[in-house]
């Protein structure tokens, strides 16, 4: 199975051009685009690994963006975005809704690809935060944004496909979209049922899923944070007064 981001960026063909303007910026940013099929995919998918495909299409992401608009510098806040995404993928207590803002311009002052990738990622965390039933359709925005970034389209596609069923398989959903009310915007689901996510599970290809193997790659991840210089991560102490069960960075 294709599982390394090197592969799916195709590094070999790294310079081809990355269409873009005001038109995708448009589109992406303001989540116009629709696809049923797709949908119908990503709702067999269970909520929190929902936010681990998510980071993981975010990273895909903005290392393409990189070489598309090398003059933006993103690495620190990429890095601590990044990682929160991943804590919580864990659980949503870990983080802190995303504050969007226009921030990354080239040299057209038009929005990149870097601020279509955080605007769908807001309006994520948002929902997933609130633990929303509704995070399913922004799934399909920034999958798409992700695939038009690619060199190598036929690539990006095996392996997503792969992907979602691979994650489908191993952390499926626990209830049927079709059994949700729309009008109803103020139900809750309890993702505490759901297992956490590491990211091993999408980028290391030795990385067999267990419960078990799970664990010791979890917490050793969880250790390495520093909730006091990432301003994405709530504190051992905001965890506790959100209702956090357990010990903080901690499984």
């Amino acid at each position: 199975m294709i599982n390394r981001i090197e592969f799916i960026l195709d590094l070999s063909n790294s310079q081809v051009e990355i269409e873009w303007g005001r038109d995708y910026e448009s589109k992406f940013s303001n989540l116009l685009v629709t696809n049923n099929r797709l949908f119908n995919v990503i709702k067999r998918v269970g909520y929190k690994a929902v936010m681990g495909v998510a980071v993981t299409l975010t990273e895909l992401v903005q290392q393409r963006s990189k070489t598309r608009f090398p003059g933006i510098n993103v690495n620190q806040e990429f890095a601590s975005k990044i990682e929160s995404l991943w804590a919580g993928a864990v659980d949503p207590l870990y983080l802190k809704t995303f504050k969007f803002g226009y921030k990354y311009f080239d040299e057209n002052r038009v929005l990149t690809p870097y601020s279509s990738n955080w605007r769908i990622i807001t309006y994520i965390t948002k929902e997933y935060i609130g633990n929303s039933f509704y995070i399913y359709g922004y799934l399909v925005n920034l999958s798409t944004l992700a695939r038009h970034l690619m060199p190598n389209k036929k690539l990006f596609d095996d392996w997503f496909a792969e992907i979602m069923r691979k994650t489908a398989e191993v952390f499926p959903s626990t209830y049927d979209y079709a059994d949700l009310n729309p009008d109803d915007r103020s139900a809750k689901y309890d993702c505490s049922i759901d297992a956490p996510v590491p990211r091993e599970f999408f980028f290391d290809p030795e990385f067999k899923y267990s419960e078990e193997a799970a664990k010791p790659v979890l917490n050793a991840f969880l250790k390495s944070l520093d909730y006091n210089n990432n301003p994405w991560l709530c504190t051992p102490e905001e965890m506790l007064a959100k209702g956090f069960k357990g010990t903080p960075y901690e499984v």
